[in-house]
């Protein structure tokens, strides 16, 4: 894990005659071009792929209340509630122990507390499904398999009590980053070993519960040893495959470098084949944790708080749904890492402001939420020979993604649609923003626009125009 208010009318507001200049323009041009130039985007309905489910999207309530407030406290808790539901139905991963009759924070830097109730309560208020990383007694992995006994019991007993039932659990958390390995396993260091731990969990309740880990640093060649080593000892145990993994370090590169999520979650899908015999089949994967980079810097600021981040985010969920995966990002209250800024001034905050940062805009661009429709249930075939451009699809409900990451370049995508002849059309756009500090007018922390509603269309085929750093939503209909 990493660590680093204003009313919606306020912010209706905000939309200048700029940016409804660019509606405008966006508007027409979606309408005016004909359908006579050659296709450059090809999304075909009647090749489903792979299926998404409720778990698919989501988030880390990180616990941190930097600035005083987050989901369940301070004078901004309401706001805070109110940004994180506008998201939709996600699920919120949130790092819980349980110890002596105790049920609190087991985050690095604030691990103790009593207040895993009130998140988990919370958590189900905003419509969320809540997905518990166990930590230990002190820190992230010394876990006994009592303590995940009684976690279990004390949210799950009755069917449900003290804001459960919760069925979806991780253990531990980066365990090869310091813990050894060798103890996350088989015990040592604090920890019962995972297969003890896992019994514990199962033995708790006659629910089904559905476990994850190894929730590694990273996905990369030099950990496939380490997953392997995992998978044969506990092949058995796991139900969910999950790692974390962050940018590579790189302000302008990280965003051609997003197709690593889907490279590694096929790559894990091939090793279970390989370890995991007849249940192979029934084993999930998730990334646990994604962001754009794993720390801040000043070197960084015009990628966080920029329409980069917004773009980043959005092609990172793309890539793990297309490769059948879960993408949950880190976290909510998390400095320029996070989905709100936190209130403070560090690491280039605005002071007294909590703003939805670019990466909430692009978890939205795929949640829906208050704004555009979910994703739909499964992932359908969808390509394009634009450079810069990607492009991912579902059916039922059927949605089109259209990202454009280019730096200076913007593009007009020709769209020819198979099986769905003719129907009618919706567009949003998530307007470029690349000034990162217009905390208050910047396209970048503003709701996406509606360019397009409800227009005809037929023999397939539509057009959009998609300016550079950009994304685009359709929904047909």
């Amino acid at each position: 894990m990493n660590r680093y208010l204003s009313s919606r009318s306020q912010l209706k507001a905000r939309l200048r005659s700029g940016f409804l200049r660019v509606c405008l323009l966006a508007c027409f041009a979606a309408q005016a071009h004909a359908q006579s130039s050659t296709a450059n985007v090809t999304v075909d309905f009647t090749q489903p792929g792979m299926s998404t489910s409720s778990w698919s999207l989501g988030a880390t309530i990180s616990t941190y209340a930097d600035g005083g407030s987050n989901l369940i406290k301070g004078a901004a808790q309401p706001l805070w509630q109110q940004y994180l539901q506008d998201l939709g139905p996600l699920v919120w991963r949130i790092p819980l122990y349980y110890h002596a009759g105790q049920v609190g924070s087991s985050a690095g830097g604030i691990h103790g507390g009593n207040e895993g109730e009130a998140y988990i309560r919370a958590i189900k208020a905003i419509g969320g499904a809540p997905m518990i990383a166990i930590g230990g007694t002190t820190s992230d992995n010394d876990i006994q398999a009592s303590d995940a006994f009684d976690l279990v019991h004390y949210f799950n007993d009755g069917d449900g009590q003290h804001g459960g039932p919760v069925d979806a659990y991780i253990v531990g958390n980066e365990p090869d980053n310091g813990f050894g390995l060798g103890n996350y396993i088989a015990g040592g260091n604090g920890s019962s070993g995972f297969h003890a731990i896992v019994a514990g969990l199962r033995q708790a309740t006659t629910r089904q519960l559905s476990i994850a880990g190894p929730a590694f640093t990273t996905w990369a060649s030099y950990k496939y040893a380490d997953f392997q080593t995992f998978f044969a000892a506990d092949n058995t145990d796991v139900d969910i495959v999950d790692f974390h993994k962050y940018g590579d370090g790189q302000p302008d590169a990280n965003l051609q470098r997003t197709g690593q999520y889907e490279d590694g979650i096929n790559w894990l899908r091939n090793q279970v084949t390989l370890n995991f015999a007849g249940r192979a089949s029934q084993i999930g994967f998730q990334v646990g944790e994604f962001n754009y980079n794993s720390y801040y810097g000043s070197q960084w600021r015009n990628a966080f708080y920029t329409s980069r981040n917004l773009v980043h985010t959005a092609s990172v969920i793309g890539h793990v749904l297309r490769a059948g995966g879960r993408a949950y990002q880190y976290a909510d209250n998390n400095g320029p890492l996070g989905l709100i800024t936190d209130g403070t001034s560090r690491n280039d905050q605005p002071q007294g402001q909590n703003i939805r940062l670019p990466a909430y805009w692009g978890v939205s661009v795929w949640s829906g939420g208050a704004w555009t429709r979910r994703f739909g249930q499964v992932m359908v075939a969808a390509s394009t020979t634009l450079p810069d451009v990607e492009v991912f699809a579902t059916d039922n409900a059927k949605k089109i993604v259209l990202i454009n990451k280019s730096v200076d370049t913007d593009r007009h995508a020709v769209l020819a649609l198979t099986g769905s002849d003719s129907g009618t059309y919706s567009a949003w756009q998530y307007v470029r923003g690349m000034d990162p500090g217009a905390f208050m007018a910047g396209p970048q922390f503003q709701p996406p626009l509606n360019i397009v509603s409800s227009i005809p269309f037929a023999q397939g085929g539509l057009e959009v125009d998609l300016p550079w750093m950009s994304v685009v939503v359709i929904t047909i209909d």
